[in-house]
């Protein structure tokens, strides 16, 4: 018994990876530091609303507080290591 169309196959899942949309590191980063600048609006609002007392849900406000905190924190890390990078590519020799 022959089997047959495996070939065709190959080719479907190599079309699907051609599809995929590439993004370069600057694409994503912007993105990013966009949702960042997002989260922290959304919490200025959240803090906003508590210290008016209109709560109607604490844990949802609490949580997106918690979520730009920890946005924040990992951008400034990024930024961090970024900037590391940059300073032991500009002490190496050439």
């Amino acid at each position: 018994m022959r089997i047959e169309g495996l070939q065709d196959f190959g080719q479907l899942t190599t079309q699907k990876k051609q599809q995929k949309e590439v993004k370069s590191f600057g694409d994503v980063l912007q993105e990013f530091v966009a949702d960042v600048n997002a989260d922290l609006k959304n919490a200025k609002e959240a803090e906003k609303l508590i210290a008016e007392g209109k709560v109607e849900n604490l844990e949802n406000l609490l949580y997106q507080i918690a979520k730009s905190d920890i946005s924040l924190r990992l951008i400034t890390e990024i930024r961090n290591k970024a900037l590391e990078s940059y300073q032991e590519i500009m002490r190496m020799q050439v």
